[in-house]
């Protein structure tokens, strides 16, 4: 458990070095991890594009190991397994159906991938039940994924929520002292 830990502790801080810098340049891993790694931040894409951003709902059953774990405190419900993604996708495709994910940077060490994007959309149909706005959104969000066998069993994301329904009128605007 320490060794995890560690090891998402070192991803994270690469991913942020990384988002703060926007470099995409870093160490060349070793040649034994070098095509596993290079093939888990070729899926970490397949993810953000073709499923996310596309709805390709097959996606998920060839990337998602089938006891995958997703940690979103933004997720409607529990996702285990490929079908709970796929459902979740679903309905946040239905909700925003012009949903873009623009992935900006990628980096990995080891088993572990983190993803950082940009999430735009349009409010046509209703978010979460509200009715509709017409405005257009853009959430921040980053992502870090963790693979076994080429697939991934595991990720935990952390988006801008709250601002997301700022930008819909939904919740008012923090505004400075006057």
């Amino acid at each position: 458990m320490k060794n995890a830990i560690i090891r998402l502790t070192t991803v994270a801080a690469a991913a942020l070095a990384l988002a703060l810098t926007g470099n995409s340049t870093s160490a060349r891993p070793s040649s034994e991890d070098s095509v596993s790694i290079e093939q888990n931040k070729a899926t970490v894409r397949r993810w953000s594009d073709e499923l996310w951003g596309q709805g390709k709902l097959a996606v998920a059953d060839e990337i998602l190991a089938k006891d995958y774990v997703r940690h979103d405190p933004g997720d409607p419900f529990p996702a285990h397994g490929p079908e709970d993604v796929k459902r979740i996708v679903s309905a946040l495709r239905t909700m925003l159906p012009d949903l873009a994910i623009h992935v900006e940077a990628v980096v990995a060490e080891g088993d572990l991938v983190a993803s950082r994007y940009t999430a735009t959309a349009t409010d046509t149909v209703g978010y979460m039940g509200m009715p509709p706005t017409g405005k257009s959104i853009r959430a921040s969000a980053m992502q870090m994924f963790r693979f076994e066998n080429g697939l991934i069993v595991e990720s935990w994301a952390v988006r801008d929520d709250l601002g997301t329904l700022r930008q819909l009128g939904h919740l008012p605007t923090m505004g400075r002292g006057r």
